[in-house]
C-alpha cells in the first residue's frame, strides 16, 4: 500500500544544513524527485540569500561533486548539484530506501522531508539507516496515499485549505500584516515550518487548478 510519511531531522544532520550557520534566515527547498545514484536530489532553491556568495559555500561543501547556479528569481536561486554519494548519512538512507521525495524544506531549525513509499518497509528502512548514522529522526505524519488526497475544491487538501483560510482571516495577507507565521502555526499546534509548507503547497495547488488550468485549457482550444 502506498504510504506518505513526513519526517523531521536537525538542520545540521543534512549536508545543506550547514548553510544556516552563516545564513540563519534563509530557507532551502529541494524539488520533488525520485532519487537515483546518478541524480540524487539534483535541483534545489535557496531563498533570502541577498548578496551573499552562496556559490562559494556550496563549492566548498564536501557533499557535492559539483554545483552550478541555474537561475535567479525574486530573491531565490536555483542550483543543480551532483552529490558525492560517498558522503554517508541522510542521503544514503534516501537512496537505499528508494523513497520518492515529495518535498524537502530546510530552515535553521530543522529539515522537513515528505516521502512517498510504495511499501511501508521502505519507511522502516529509511528510519533504520538514519539510526545507524546516529541521525535523530522524528516521524510527524504517516498516512495512506488515499488519506492524503485532496478533499476540497481546487485540489487543496483539508490541511492546506485550513491554513490558507486561517492566514487570510487573521490578516496575514493584509498590508501591513497583522499576524505572522509563528502565531498562525501556534493556533494549529504545529511548527512554523510545517505551517509555511502547508501554505506553499496550497498556493501551488490553487494556482495549478485555477490560473494554470485555465491558461492550458484556453491554449488548447
Amino acid at each position: 500500500m502506498a504510504t506518505i510519511a513526513r519526517f523531521t531531522i536537525p538542520a545540521d544532520d543534512f549536508p545543506l544544513g550547514r548553510i544556516f550557520d552563516d545564513l540563519p534566515n534563509t530557507t532551502v527547498e529541494i524539488e520533488r524527485v525520485v532519487p537515483t545514484e546518478q541524480d540524487l536530489l539534483p535541483y534545489f532553491w535557496i531563498s533570502d540569500v541577498e548578496q551573499t556568495d552562496v556559490q562559494g559555500f556550496l563549492t566548498a561543501e564536501p557533499a557535492f561533486e559539483s554545483v552550478t547556479r541555474v537561475d535567479t528569481l525574486d530573491g531565490r536561486e536555483l542550483f543543480r548539484a551532483r552529490w558525492n554519494t560517498d558522503v554517508e548519512g541522510v542521503l544514503t538512507a534516501i537512496l537505499e530506501s528508494e523513497l520518492t521525495v515529495l518535498s524537502a524544506l530546510g530552515t535553521h531549525e530543522r529539515w522537513t522531508f515528505e516521502f512517498r513509499a510504495d511499501d511501508p518497509d521502505q519507511i522502516s528502512a529509511f528510519h533504520r539507516t538514519c539510526a545507524d548514522y546516529d541521525i535523530t529522526v522524528q516521524l510527524e505524519r504517516l498516512q495512506s496515499l488515499a488519506e492524503n488526497q485532496p478533499t476540497h475544491s481546487h485540489g487543496l487538501t483539508a490541511n492546506q485549505h485550513e491554513a490558507l483560510l486561517l492566514a487570510f482571516n487573521e490578516g496575514y495577507y493584509d498590508q501591513p500584516r497583522t499576524t505572522n507565521l509563528e502565531t498562525l502555526a501556534d493556533q494549529l499546534d504545529i511548527s512554523r515550518s510545517s505551517f509555511s509548507d502547508r501554505l506553499r503547497r496550497g498556493y501551488y495547488n490553487l494556482l495549478e487548478n485555477t490560473i494554470v488550468h485555465t491558461y492550458t485549457t484556453n491554449n488548447a482550444e
